[in-house]
């Protein structure tokens, strides 16, 4: 078994402490719907989907933190695939999650996700244990859908059982700001990943007790710093 919680980079300052994990370094996995690629793997495009008008084309994923990603290729049917981490926080509270995701359409855009769930609670559905993750899957969000990796704060789109809306975690939709954490005990936790749609990948994950929406999750970034926060990208468009 991988514990996350010897591997993860565990960071403490006056003001927040963070922790980060690569997306392929999961300690239990079952299902054969998700895999692992390496950096300068080619995925497949969704030829009915359009970024900027054009088609999305097959591409190759040519950077990655730690060298690899996992995900599920466009055309490969989710069977219930799940990925468990095992990861351990150093302080009790609030902590702030997000993901390090390629989700370039509403046809390749969320992941089904679980907190402290047994292995067999964790499945593709949206219920009492597990949540749907959305990229962009609500309507003023799509303008901004694209083949490069960003980073995305956890969601759940029926607000349960995590009540944080896709809307309610990024800044610039009306005139509230309420990011939702999840809040865990000091020690030790698992974190279950859950096919939803194909052609929707995930590189790193990483949590902070900061609430602050400019909080920079660097801490398992590529060197080229590819990867952007969703605000990053709205300020370009």
């Amino acid at each position: 078994m991988f514990v996350l919680a010897c591997c993860a980079l565990i960071a403490l300052s006056v003001n927040a402490a963070e922790i980060s994990w690569e997306a392929e370094k999961f300690a239990k996995k079952k299902g054969e719907s998700i895999k692992v690629y390496k950096a300068g793997d080619k995925v497949k495009g969704t030829p009915d989907e359009q970024i900027d008008g054009k088609p999305i084309p097959d591409r190759a994923v040519s950077k990655a933190s730690g060298n690899a990603f996992i995900g599920v290729d466009n055309g490969v049917a989710t069977d219930g695939s799940w990925v468990k981490y095992e990861f351990a926080v150093p302080v009790g509270g609030d902590w702030y999650f997000w993901g390090k995701v390629i989700a370039p359409s509403v046809a390749d855009n969320s992941f089904h996700w679980g907190i402290d769930i047994k292995d067999e609670e964790a499945k593709k559905a949206d219920d009492d244990k597990n949540n749907i993750w959305d990229f962009f899957e609500k309507e003023e969000l799509r303008a901004y859908y694209t083949t490069d990796w960003v980073w995305f704060r956890l969601n759940s789109r029926s607000g349960k059982p995590f009540p944080g809306l896709e809307l309610d975690q990024y800044i610039n939709f009306g005139d509230t700001y309420d990011p939702t954490p999840l809040n865990l005990s000091a020690g030790k936790h698992t974190f279950h990943l859950i096919d939803r749609e194909d052609g929707t990948f995930i590189d790193a994950l990483f949590a902070t007790t900061s609430r602050a929406h400019r909080q920079s999750p660097t801490a398992v970034e590529t060197t080229d710093k590819l990867a952007t926060l969703w605000g990053d990208l709205k300020q370009r468009r």
